[in-house]
């Protein structure tokens, strides 16, 4: 006789793909065969035989709606599993299935937040659809809010940024060169929550909305600056914090623009440090990340060379020395494979790199080094051009340049 399990499987396998997905966990074969026998017709179901098994499947076969679990399994009891799914999948909506005699501990589970709700077991079938029909119309709108929240933290964050680029185009392209370093240097050392770090990278510079024009030139170019100057910078971290605090979804993002802090600063690449011990792993890596990358762009912008500045990073001390490896490869790499090479304002393509600051005759940095060129940046340096006399040629970072274009790619001092 062919297994119950395996043909129910394959006829809830022929769902399409906006069935809701039903992981159930159990070390009892004949229990998972009366749940998938209760819940196959209307769910895409999955089963697992202990918690173990039931962390893989949510990786491997998700994203699923709701769990069902058993409490007590080897290894990985029921609470154990759906805590650790909580904290993994936070819009899994999670339910103990259990016997009569461990009540108390499934009334502490729905108390401590760790489960939507508990079934006894043997449990009804009506009672187990309703309850999964509740799990997974819980989960719909779980992913609903989140998927609204993203969206508005996106564009929020779109807003938020391209005002700073409007107010300092300077201090956005700073924002987007740390960045862009923070974002390899992740790739690198194969860190998680990746868009986090990159946001608070971009945050941390918010603050220079409230620092003078003049002081910000000396920052970026790495000039000494005087005791008041440095107080200015210093309380760029604490302002984009205040910025940000109330925004829904950016609390990690929070606490690492918190966990930073200037101690001295006679240039943009000295002295940065975490203000306190981060209150997570994760925290204290980007935290890491993020000090390194900074004090990197401040020796970039002195125009020093990247073994030189790691070398001075070294010294230093303070840092982690697994990013520190990581800058060395991706910096290093990262200047072997570009050049520098000229264009005309009506020359640019979307994708390019912007090598230099883009200015006025009359001085002011209209799009700072580092920015990308997209289809706005270039109806923005389009209708400069038409208001605003710009110096040409524009210096762009190329990938690769082709050996025939080499009379292009001079060094950018080479022309006034």
């Amino acid at each position: 006789m062919p297994n119950e399990s395996n043909e129910l499987w394959h006829r809830s396998a022929v769902s399409t793909a906006e069935t809701p997905a039903i992981l159930l966990v159990d070390d009892e074969p004949t229990v998972l065969e009366t749940l998938v026998h209760q819940l196959g017709q209307d769910y895409r179901v999955v089963t697992a035989p202990d918690g173990r098994a039931a962390l893989a499947a949510l990786a491997e076969h998700g994203p699923f709606a709701a769990v069902v679990s058993d409490m007590r399994m080897p290894n990985i009891d029921g609470i154990e599993l759906l805590g650790q799914v909580r904290l993994r999948h936070p819009d899994v909506t999670r339910i103990l299935h259990t016997a009569q005699g461990d009540l108390p501990s499934a009334v502490s589970a729905i108390n401590d937040g760790q489960v939507f709700r508990f079934l006894c077991k043997p449990c009804p079938t009506r009672e187990l659809r309703g309850t999964v029909r509740d799990a997974v119309e819980r989960h719909r709108l779980a992913s609903t809010e989140r998927e609204i929240l993203d969206k508005t933290l996106r564009t929020s964050l779109q807003a938020l940024f391209g005002c700073l680029e409007l107010a300092n185009p300077q201090a956005f392209a700073r924002a987007g060169r740390i960045r862009d370093l923070v974002g390899e240097l992740c790739g690198e050392l194969g860190l998680d929550g990746v868009w986090e770090i990159e946001v608070a990278a971009m945050a941390s510079q918010l603050g220079a909305v409230t620092v003078p024009a003049s002081v910000l030139e000396k920052l970026d170019r790495g000039r000494p600056l005087s005791d008041d100057e440095q107080k200015m910078i210093a309380a760029m971290p604490g302002i984009a914090a205040r910025l940000l605090q109330d925004v829904p979804m950016l609390e990690t993002v929070v606490e690492i623009v918190r966990g930073l802090r200037p101690v001295r600063v006679t240039g943009w690449g000295d002295g940065w440090a975490a203000e306190e011990r981060p209150s997570s792993p994760i925290v204290e890596a980007a935290v890491g990340v993020l000090h390194a990358a900074i004090e990197f762009e401040g020796f970039a912008g002195r125009g020093v060379a990247a073994d030189r500045a790691v070398a001075a990073l070294e010294r230093q001390g303070g840092h982690d020395d697994a990013v520190l490896t990581a800058l060395r490869r991706v910096r290093g790499a990262a200047g072997a494979r570009e050049s520098v090479r000229a264009f005309r304002v009506g020359e640019l393509e979307v994708g390019m790199r912007i090598a230099e600051d883009v200015v006025a005759v009359n001085g002011p940095v209209l799009i700072g080094r580092g920015v990308r060129v997209t289809e706005l940046l270039l109806e923005r340096l389009t209708n400069y051009k038409h208001i605003v006399q710009l110096v040409e040629p524009v210096w762009v970072s190329m990938a690769d340049a082709p050996e025939a274009d080499a009379l292009r790619a001079v060094p950018p001092g080479a022309v006034a």
